[in-house]
């Protein structure tokens, strides 16, 4: 009989654990035909972007384009893959870089290869925008989306700010990658 009551209280216990278990869980979600819309969820709202303001024309040819970097190229990436360069450019040039507008400032990338492989492209085109305007003297720091060669070996890969339509920058960050294939 005592055997018989061991069993029978964590027969017990267990199901109370059980029970309780089941009442703590979160809610099961209704099914998206059952969840009911408000009104204001059911109007579309068509988004209109306003006009850029004109910014006063200037002749950025007559100004200093100078940075400096702060960050590091990796040693290894995947073939590939995009990857994510954490960078931070202090603006040394003599005017505010923009992030808008006709004559933005931007940071791009360019790969050389350093033996064999076949020339990658010079950049995709994916330059990253800053996130607001850098006067003279302010750092900004940017996360840089570089995609990776196909070809396996070793590359020289650059980072270089751009004044979109003025000019590149003289000054890049660089370094040797090695690229080759990743088992994930």
């Amino acid at each position: 009989m005592r055997k018989y009551n061991i069993y029978l209280t964590l027969f017990s216990i267990i199901l109370i654990l059980l029970l309780f278990t089941i009442s703590c869980s979160r809610e099961p979600v209704a099914p998206p035909e059952e969840i009911k819309k408000t009104p204001e969820e059911n109007i579309a709202v068509e988004k209109t972007e306003e006009p850029e303001p004109e910014t006063p024309s200037m002749d950025y040819s007559e100004e200093t384009h100078d940075i400096e970097y702060e960050g590091f190229i990796p040693t290894f990436l995947c073939s590939g893959d995009e990857n994510y360069i954490k960078i931070t450019l202090k603006n040394s040039s003599s005017f505010t870089w923009p992030s808008t507008g006709k004559f933005p400032v931007r940071v791009g990338y360019h790969w050389f290869p350093k033996g064999e492989q076949p020339e990658p492209e010079w950049d995709d085109g994916g330059r990253i925008t800053l996130p607001n305007d850098v006067a003279p003297g302010e750092s900004v720091t940017v996360v840089v989306r570089v995609k990776a060669p196909e070809a396996m070996g070793w590359y020289i890969l650059q980072i270089e700010a751009v004044q979109e339509g003025v000019i590149w920058f003289q000054k890049v960050i660089e370094g040797s990658t090695y690229v080759d294939k990743c088992n994930i």
